[in-house]
């Protein structure tokens, strides 16, 4: 119905390195494997590059970690995040 449901993209490509970002999926569309599918093919295209995937995620979001783990991802380690409001 011409909605946006998920996404993924590429971003940073760093020496051998290429960064997985926007993993976003809408609300509505959440638990159908759409973030599963688009990852996997992000993958496909970066491996078969030569290049080695890496993301970041917030280490509350137990959702995202545990679908990065199902696809062959471990922590490497932590990574701080900070957040600035306008005032």
């Amino acid at each position: 119905n011409e909605r946006l449901a998920a996404m993924t993209g590429q971003r940073l490509h760093i020496q051998n390195y290429t960064k997985l970002s926007a993993v976003c999926t809408h609300p509505d569309f959440l638990g159908r494997g759409f973030a599963g599918a688009l990852l996997t093919h992000q993958l496909n295209l970066i491996i078969s590059h030569g290049q080695v995937p890496f993301l970041h995620v917030r280490e509350d979001n137990s959702r995202a970690i545990a679908l990065y783990e199902r696809l062959g991802f471990t922590v490497s380690r932590p990574m701080n995040f900070y957040f600035m409001i306008r005032q």
